[in-house]
């Protein structure tokens, strides 16, 4: 803050106190698109994904093939589970696939292992989910989305707070000349973009990988043979990845060198295969694309 010597001043010229106000207004803009996209308008488009497969999803009998009880709700008898399915992707491959939901009818026993379900596939791969079980009931959770919508109005408000404060508080008549780049309307809004940003490098990073799912969805298998699997150096949580350097043939018969990083935890270490050939699945269209569905 200024002292009192230099309140009666302006701090900066005309034209630099407006740059400084339209780079504020633009960092509190995504800002705020951000938190609108995460918590409405991509749970809104979630939904309206998962109506469109149940009209027009690609139907599979799947295989239940592990089943896992999360947690009882006495109140409403409801189970949340997790189980892993086997059926056919979209190129009639097998795979495997692991989701979690709640059991609204658990004394049917409907999920137990060994039982097979419908499931309907996205035809869409570029939208998430890529597979849903076909009868699926979607609802918002009220409580939640009030909560979301609080967040947002009051992120809102000490946006609008900050501004009407800063400026009847230390324009003197001079407009927005008041304001540089370590001024609080800009450097909060930097430091929240900074961590906005390093949120979705994180999520985007170690626990979401989001091609390897499309992959595993579209992909066509091959057995490939394994050149070499070496450790990159990089760890994350003390797990170290693995690159793997395999050949293979596609589906026409011409021969392809790819490479597959992987974090793999340690428990898992002993189990890879270092030598031989491994199951693959590659994108047709760009066969460099691969990735190691099962065996790490």
């Amino acid at each position: 803050m200024m002292t009192s010597e230099g309140t009666g001043e302006p701090r900066n010229s005309l034209a630099v106190s407006y740059g400084y106000l339209g780079f504020s207004l633009i960092i509190w803009g995504y800002i705020l698109v951000y938190f609108t996209n995460i918590l409405f308008i991509k749970t809104f488009k979630e939904k309206n994904t998962i109506q469109s497969i149940l009209r027009n999803g690609t139907p599979r009998e799947a295989k239940i093939m592990n089943y896992k009880l999360l947690k009882y709700i006495p109140e409403s008898n409801i189970n949340v589970i997790q189980i892993i399915l086997s059926f056919a992707n979209l190129r009639n491959v097998q795979i495997e696939q692991e989701m979690m939901f709640h059991d609204i009818k658990p004394q049917e026993k409907r999920f137990d292992e060994g039982n097979t379900v419908k499931v309907l596939l996205n035809p869409n791969t570029s939208e998430s989910p890529y597979f849903i079980l076909a009868g699926q009931q979607t609802q918002f959770n009220s409580s939640g989305m009030v909560l979301r919508l609080i967040f947002l109005v009051l992120m809102i408000a000490y946006v609008a707070g900050l501004y009407y404060y800063f400026y009847t508080t230390e324009s003197y008549d001079f407009g927005w000349r008041f304001l540089t780049f370590m001024h609080p309307i800009i450097f909060s809004g930097v430091m929240i973009l900074i961590f906005v940003l390093i949120f979705q490098f994180i999520l985007g990073k170690f626990f979401k990988n989001k091609k390897d799912e499309q992959l595993l969805f579209t992909g066509r298998n091959a057995e490939a043979h394994i050149i070499s699997v070496t450790q990159t150096g990089l760890t994350v949580n003390d797990q170290p990845q693995i690159m793997f350097q395999v050949s293979f043939k596609d589906f026409r018969g011409t021969e392809h060198i790819a490479v597959y990083k992987k974090i793999v935890s340690l428990l898992k270490l002993s189990s890879i295969p270092i030598h031989g050939t491994i199951e693959i699945m590659y994108d047709e269209n760009q066969p460099a694309k691969i990735m190691i569905p099962k065996g790490i």
